[in-house]
C-alpha cells in the first residue's frame, strides 16, 4: 500500500476510532464531564480573578509611586498643606478617573493614621482613619503595600495602599480604592460567565446601603435581574455555607463558583458568585448516535478530500523546492554542508568532488564528522574540532567577526578554506549550514614565500603576534632560532644564483623535515630564515638549534657541497614585546656570526 493510501486509512480510522469513544464518553459519563468541566472552569475562573487583581495593584502601585515622587508632593504632605497637595495631583487624579471611572477613593495619608487629602471629597480631612481603617494601620506599621477589600466612608472597594518614605523618612501613604464593580465587568469580559457580588452584612458602610439590598445567607446583592433572581434562590436552597455546586433551572445546568474575599483580619468581606452554564443537551440515545455518525461520515469526506488536494499541493511544491533549493547548492563551487547535532545530512555536489565519495553514507562510514579531517594545530590559526572549551561550529558562531580558516588534506594535497556557520532553527530543531570557500592559491601568495614555500615574514609575524598572547595568557614558554646561511654571498657569486635559490630550497626542506608539527620555520630575508619552537625552554631551544647546525653541516647540497649556518636563539620573556625578542636573538646571531660562524649562541 502506497504512503498516500495509509495516511487515507489512518485518517478514516482514526476519525472512526475518536468519534466512537467520543460518542461513548458523552453517553455514559455526562455527569462526569460535567463535575470535570465545573473543576476546570473553577480553577481557570480562580486564576482569572487572581491575575486581576494582580494587574489592578501594578497598575495602581506604579500610578502611586508616580504621584508620590512628584516635584513637590513630599513637601506638601509634610506640611499637611492640603491646597498645595490637591493642586500638585489634581491632574493625575483627572487622568485616573478618566481612565477608570469607578475609581471611588483616592486619599493621602499622614504617618499618625490622619487623612491628609481625599481627592474624592476634599472637604473632609484631618480625621483619625487609621483608628477604623486595619489595612491602614497595617501599611503605617510595617511601611509595605497592603491590598484587599475593605469597607470605607465611600463604601466597601478593592483597596491599594502604598506607603512612602524618603531618605529613611516615612512620609504616609498613598490610598486607592476601586469599586467591584470593576472587577466584575473584568470577570465577565474575560470569562464569559454571569458574576455577581456579594457583601457581607458585617461590612456595610453608610455609602453601601442604597447600593445592596438584595439580602440571602447574611449576604447582600447591589442589584438582581428577574433572571439570575431564580438562580441565587436555587444556589441557596439548602447551601447556607454557600458552597461551589451545580444547579438546574430550566433545562440547563449551571455551575455556581464562590470566590470567597476576606479583609485583613480574616473576617468574611464577601463573595464573588460566577455562573458557569456546563449544559449539555438531552438528547436521546438515538439521536446522539444518528448525529455522530452523520458528523462522522462528514469528517470523513471533508478531510479525506482536504488531504488529497494538500497532499497533491505539497507533494508539486516540495519536488519544486527540493529542485530548486538542490539545483542552487549544486551550482556553488564552495562546499555547502547541513549538519544536524554534529552530523551531515546534506551536502552539495562540491562537496562530494573534493572528497571522492559518491554518497553521505559512504562518507559517514570513514568519518564521524568533517572536523576529523581539519589539519592540527597548536596555535589558533586554524578551526579545530574543539576551540576554547566549545565545539568548533559554536565557535564560529561567536566569532563571526574574524575570518575563521580551516586546512584540510585530502589524497596528499592540503588546502586551505575560509568557513563561516549559520544557525538554522525550525520547530525547536536547530541546524547548521556550513560554506567551506577554497582560498589555498590566495592563501599562499598572502603567506607562503614564493622561492622556498614556507611561512613568510608576514606570516609569521602573525604567528609570533599571537603565540605572544598565548604565552602571557596562560604563562607558557616559548623561543625562537635565527638561522644565517654562513657566505652564501660567495655562493651566489661563484655558482649563480640560480643556484643559490636551489640552495635555499633544499635549506628550508630541510628545516622542514628537522622541526616538530607544532614549530613554524619562515624565511625571514635573504639567507636568513626563523624557527618558532612552542612550548620550549632556552636549553631545550639550544640543543634544538645545534642538532639543526650539525644536520645542516653534514647535508651535502646538490653543486655547492656542504655548508654551515650560524645561529642566534632567545627565549620569551613576560615582558617582552616581539621586537625584544627578535632584536636578542639577532644579537646572539650576529655573535655566532662574529666568532668564527657554524655555532649556536644564545
Amino acid at each position: 500500500m502506497s504512503f498516500k493510501r495509509r495516511i487515507q486509512v489512518f485518517i478514516t480510522v482514526l476519525i472512526l476510532v475518536v468519534s466512537t469513544i467520543l460518542t461513548s464518553y458523552f453517553l455514559y459519563h455526562e455527569e462526569q464531564i460535567a463535575a470535570e468541566k465545573a473543576f476546570h472552569s473553577s480553577q481557570n475562573i480562580k486564576r482569572v480573578y487572581d491575575s486581576i487583581r494582580k494587574d489592578l495593584e501594578s497598575f495602581y502601585i506604579y500610578r502611586a509611586y508616580a504621584n508620590l515622587r512628584s516635584t513637590g508632593v513630599k513637601e506638601a504632605m509634610d506640611a499637611r498643606d492640603q491646597e498645595k497637595l490637591y493642586a500638585l495631583t489634581l491632574p493625575r487624579y483627572t487622568t485616573l478617573r478618566e481612565e477608570n471611572p469607578h475609581l471611588i477613593v483616592m486619599q493621602f495619608h499622614a504617618p499618625d493614621g490622619k487623612s491628609i487629602l481625599r481627592m474624592h471629597r476634599k472637604e473632609v480631612f484631618g480625621d483619625d482613619i487609621a483608628a477604623r481603617r486595619p489595612m491602614l494601620k497595617n501599611t503605617h506599621a510595617t511601611q509595605s503595600v497592603h491590598c484587599g477589600f475593605e469597607g470605607g466612608i465611600e463604601g466597601i472597594g478593592y483597596r491599594i495602599v502604598v506607603p512612602f518614605s524618603d531618605k529613611n523618612k516615612y512620609v504616609g501613604a498613598l490610598e486607592f480604592g476601586i469599586d467591584p464593580d470593576v472587577i466584575i465587568s473584568k470577570l465577565v469580559q474575560t470569562t464569559k460567565m454571569e458574576t455577581l457580588f456579594m457583601l457581607h452584612e458585617s461590612r456595610m458602610a453608610a455609602a453601601d446601603t442604597q447600593k445592596y439590598q438584595a439580602r440571602y445567607s447574611g449576604y447582600l446583592f447591589s442589584h438582581l435581574t428577574p433572571y439570575q433572581k431564580p438562580l441565587i434562590e436555587e444556589f441557596v436552597k439548602e447551601n447556607s455555607s454557600l458552597n461551589q455546586r451545580i444547579i438546574h433551572y430550566q433545562g440547563k445546568k449551571y455551575d455556581v463558583i464562590p470566590i470567597y474575599l476576606n479583609g485583613n483580619d480574616g473576617k468574611p468581606i464577601g463573595i464573588f458568585l460566577c455562573f458557569n452554564d456546563v449544559t449539555r443537551g438531552f438528547q436521546e440515545i438515538s439521536e446522539v448516535i444518528l448525529e455522530s455518525l452523520m458528523i462522522t461520515l462528514s469528517m470523513i469526506i471533508i478531510l479525506l478530500g482536504i488531504f488529497e488536494y494538500a497532499f497533491a499541493r505539497m507533494t508539486k511544491k516540495m519536488v519544486f523546492q527540493e529542485t530548486y533549493t538542490s539545483t542552487i547548492l549544486n551550482s556553488q563551487k564552495n562546499i555547502i554542508v547541513v549538519m544536524d547535532n554534529g552530523e551531515i545530512i546534506y551536502a552539495n555536489n562540491a562537496f562530494f568532488d573534493y572528497f571522492h565519495y559518491r554518497s553521505l553514507e559512504e562518507f559517514r562510514q570513514n568519518h564521524r564528522c568533517i572536523c576529523e579531517l581539519f589539519e592540527k594545530s597548536e596555535t589558533e590559526t586554524y578551526i579545530q574540532s574543539e576551540m576554547n572549551g566549545m565545539g568548533w561550529a559554536e565557535y564560529l558562531l561567536e566569532n563571526k567577526e574574524r575570518e575563521n580558516r580551516v586546512r584540510m588534506t585530502v589524497n596528499g594535497i592540503t588546502s586551505t578554506f575560509t568557513v563561516d556557520v549559520q544557525k538554522m532553527e525550525y520547530e525547536e530543531v536547530l541546524r547548521y549550514v556550513v560554506v567551506f570557500n577554497d582560498i589555498t592559491n590566495l592563501n599562499n601568495l598572502a603567506t607562503l614565500d614564493r622561492l622556498t614555500q614556507i611561512a613568510n615574514r608576514f606570516e609569521f609575524d602573525k604567528i609570533l603576534g599571537h603565540s605572544i598572547d598565548v604565552a602571557r595568557r596562560y604563562e607558557r614558554s616559548f623561543s625562537i632560532i635565527l638561522l644565517d646561511i654562513d657566505h652564501f654571498k660567495s655562493v651566489n657569486d661563484h655558482f649563480g644564483h640560480l643556484v643559490g635559490d636551489e640552495v635555499l630550497k633544499t635549506f628550508s626542506e630541510l628545516l622542514r623535515k628537522q622541526i616538530r608539527q607544532s614549530d613554524v620555520v619562515a624565511r625571514w630575508g635573504g639567507e636568513e630564515f626563523i624557527i618558532l619552537l612552542l612550548d620550549t625552554s632556552l636549553p631545550s631551544a639550544i640543543k634544538m638549534a645545534d642538532a639543526l647546525r650539525q644536520r645542516i653541516e653534514v647535508n651535502p647540497f646538490e653543486t655547492v657541497g656542504n655548508i654551515t649556518c650560524s645561529i642566534g636563539v632567545a627565549e620569551f620573556n613576560l615582558a617582552d614585546k616581539a621586537d625584544d625578542l627578535l632584536h636578542r636573538a639577532d644579537q646572539k646571531l650576529y655573535r655566532a656570526k662574529n666568532s668564527g660562524r657554524n655555532r649556536v649562541m644564545a
